[in-house]
């Protein structure tokens, strides 16, 4: 197994909220499965050193043992960052998440407009918590960046360029987006893509650093995804599935009964690596890789599928 340059580790399906376009929304929420302390330290070890361990939900703030996991973490990594929704996000939340060494917090604003932003998650008032938790995170020193997603009608009405305006009237540290992927609940759901006349208009509009796409690492002027194309980045999920992505509802084994080198490396040299689409744009977006991997899930499989190389034929 080479170097893990990027490990996105789901930690709980569990929230307080139920978004219409959660990644990881199709997944069985069955907390007797999860990782336990134990259990996900271990998988830090068999990592070894990554350059980054993003630890993801659900939502992770919910999980008691988040801060032991952080400060963990920070000993195996150069660097950790955390997903939220912002609920839990106090100030002395936010002093206790720095001290056990995280780098970046990232919060979900799914829109500028209060109202929109507490329809879409269904909780009414979190627009203000979700503020609230980013200056609390800025007010004691903490990294904090606003995580967003790019759909056709904020991309057209501005208001995707509002949320980076108020990022920076926040003073936060940037933005990450996400373009609108078929995944999750939108799983089936192709026609959430940007068309790449919509593509270019997202290059026009971002300003790399302060805006980036997804990944730090990832190719900001395109839809190709390096993590997956230089194999630097992997998912492993609450219940130890070891995916290409959190967008990718295949797994290729489960740490808790093969050691991860051994799965990582089973992944890595899989013919979807060798898929042309890998080198030009995230997998999830493309006709032929959907036909071949995606569309051959049984609808109604309990998710992630595992794939054998004879789902691969």
């Amino acid at each position: 197994m080479s170097s893990i340059y990027y490990l996105m580790f789901g930690i709980t399906y569990e929230c307080q909220l139920n978004c219409p376009h959660c990644c990881v929304g199709n997944y069985a929420k069955e907390k007797h499965r999860e990782l336990s302390t134990k259990e996900i330290k271990d998988v830090l070890d068999q990592a070894s050193t990554t350059f980054i361990v993003n630890f993801f939900g659900g939502e992770p703030t919910l999980r008691p043992d988040i801060m032991e996991l952080i400060s963990y973490a920070s000993k195996k990594s150069i660097f950790v960052f955390l997903d939220t929704n912002g609920i839990r996000v106090t100030k002395d939340f936010a002093r206790e998440l720095k001290a056990n060494g995280l780098e970046m917090l990232y919060v979900s604003i799914d829109s500028p407009i209060p109202e929109k932003h507490d329809n879409l998650r269904g909780m009414e008032g979190l627009f203000e918590t979700a503020v609230g938790a980013i200056k609390n995170a800025l007010d004691i020193g903490l990294k904090c960046s606003l995580s967003t997603y790019i759909t056709r009608e904020n991309l057209s009405n501005g208001e995707f360029e509002q949320v980076i305006q108020l990022a920076r009237k926040l003073g936060a540290t940037g933005v990450r987006y996400l373009l609108p992927t078929p995944a999750g609940r939108w799983l089936y759901n192709v026609d959430v893509r940007l068309t790449p006349k919509e593509e270019k208009k997202v290059w026009e509009i971002v300003e790399y650093p302060f805006v980036c796409r997804d990944f730090y690492f990832q190719n900001q002027s395109s839809s190709q995804c390096r993590g997956l194309s230089e194999k630097a980045y992997l998912y492993i999920s609450p219940y130890g599935d070891v995916q290409p992505c959190c967008f990718i509802p295949l797994t290729f084994g489960n740490i808790r009964e093969e050691p991860l080198n051994k799965i990582v490396n089973r992944m890595w040299s899989h013919p979807m690596f060798r898929h042309p689409c890998i080198y030009k744009e995230c997998p999830m977006l493309n006709d032929d890789f959907r036909k071949k991997y995606i569309d051959k899930i049984p609808r109604g499989t309990k998710l992630p599928f595992k794939l054998h190389e004879k789902n691969s034929s």
